[in-house]
């Protein structure tokens, strides 16, 4: 498992939509930590930070959350 984590991988981790997520890093945060061409990237450590904003975002936060921690884990 790499340190950083992209928009497919945060897809992958909680089962929501790519627009959705975006929606939620842009309005809400955090900053990406960094770019690999045209992706952004975030590291690991933000993931906690990720996962709020979406939770603020998403329909259903509790999924989100349970979801992500499991992949965290």
């Amino acid at each position: 498992m790499s340190g950083i984590v992209t928009i497919s991988d945060l897809r992958r981790i909680t089962g929501l939509p790519s627009h959705v997520i975006n929606h939620a890093l842009n309005r809400h945060g955090p900053e990406p930590s960094g770019r690999i061409g045209i992706y952004r990237v975030w590291s690991r450590d933000a993931l906690p930070e990720i996962q709020r904003s979406i939770a603020r975002t998403a329909r259903k936060p509790g999924v989100v959350q349970e979801s992500a921690e499991e992949a965290v884990s």
